[in-house]
């Protein structure tokens, strides 16, 4: 019983800091992915068509996820990019949304995915 009220606490504490959470939900989105070395360039457009709150994360060399943008419904955010370099994109609480890996020639992407519904600010 202890250790399940400290584990909420712990949730509550780190919940808005987003960046424990978000690292879990990332392995959930695709276990293992991370940056890889390329000399293939590309220029990306995330346009957030979701009607939702987005994050924009690099995925590192490590997996770790590096925040880059915020985006409200309708924003959009212009990257450098390789194409082994993937990136994810997470709801108000830090729930992995979706995953994208950037292709060559492919210089737009529309967020389109809503949010499932879990973590305090789901809808």
């Amino acid at each position: 019983m202890k250790r399940t009220a400290i584990g909420w606490i712990l949730l509550a504490v780190m919940l808005p800091l987003g960046m424990a959470c978000a690292d879990a939900e990332a392995a959930a989105c695709k276990p293992g992915a991370k940056s890889k070395k390329s000399n293939v360039a590309v220029k990306v457009k995330f346009v957030n068509k979701s009607g939702e709150y987005r994050g924009v994360f690099w995925l590192d060399y490590k997996g770790q996820m590096v925040n880059y943008a915020n985006l409200n419904p309708g924003q959009s955010y212009t990257i450098d990019t390789f194409v082994s370099h993937p990136w994810v994109f997470t709801d108000g609480p830090g729930n992995c949304i979706e995953m994208y890996f950037p292709a060559k020639g492919k210089n737009r992407y529309n967020l389109t995915v809503k949010s499932p519904g879990f973590g305090e600010d789901g809808d």
